[in-house]
């Protein structure tokens, strides 16, 4: 392993830090990625009967004790609705932003790596050549070990960049597609619970019409 790094030269120490700061936030938006992905008919199921059962306020607190930002997301649109200051829409975007911003957090550091891993790869082949022709120019072939040094650091340092490019390539898209599918499901269940709320308030006004229509029409 040392001999590779001797090989690799600067560019592959450079190299090698960049991508273990990125494997270590890869990893950390992983367990976050992870911990987020949960039931959410199971959640639907939970907010469902307890506005069903114990009304608007009480499905919010459970939207809250579920945990992820999806769970999150409704609960904002709940307390948009029970305080009526915003609509349910406007509710579910403003947490939106919030939860889903955090959970885009250091995913710009992975794709930064993925665009320099092998830009930098380049530069250790630029300078790898730069060293072999320079010992070609001052020995010509009389020693060509001394040709070795120079292209083992250019071969080393591409293979590297390369590599860390694709690891970090292919973490950046798992990942931004596992959070593009939380957003779409905190999207379809807060329709889903929009449309029931909407339901229970039309409801409403109807039964207090009915009552007023047959206090009206009571004989005195």
């Amino acid at each position: 392993m040392t001999d590779l790094l001797v090989k690799g030269g600067p560019v592959l120490v450079v190299i090698l830090a960049l991508s273990a700061v990125s494997l270590a936030f890869a990893l950390e938006r992983l367990y976050h990625v992870r911990r987020a992905k949960k039931d959410h008919q199971v959640l639907m199921d939970l907010i469902v009967g307890t506005l069903e059962e114990e009304g608007a306020e009480a499905a919010r607190r459970a939207a809250a004790s579920f945990g992820g930002p999806v769970a999150a997301v409704l609960e904002g649109g709940l307390e948009a609705w029970i305080s009526g200051n915003k609509t349910f829409q406007q509710g579910m975007e403003g947490r939106e932003q919030t939860e889903f911003a955090r959970l885009e957090k250091h995913l710009d550091i992975i794709a930064l790596t993925a665009d320099l891993a092998p830009l930098l790869g380049l530069l250790g082949t630029v300078t790898g050549m730069i060293d072999t022709f320079s010992v070609f120019s001052s020995h010509g072939m009389q020693q060509p070990m001394l040709l070795a040094g120079g292209i083992s650091e250019a071969l080393i340092t591409t293979a590297a960049g390369l590599m860390v490019a694709i690891f970090n390539l292919a973490a950046y898209h798992y990942l931004t597609k596992q959070i593009d599918q939380l957003i779409l499901e905190s999207e379809t269940c807060g329709m889903e619970l929009q449309d029931l709320l909407q339901k229970r308030g039309r409801q409403r006004v109807s039964t207090s019409a009915q009552a007023a229509q047959n206090q009206h029409g009571a004989p005195n």
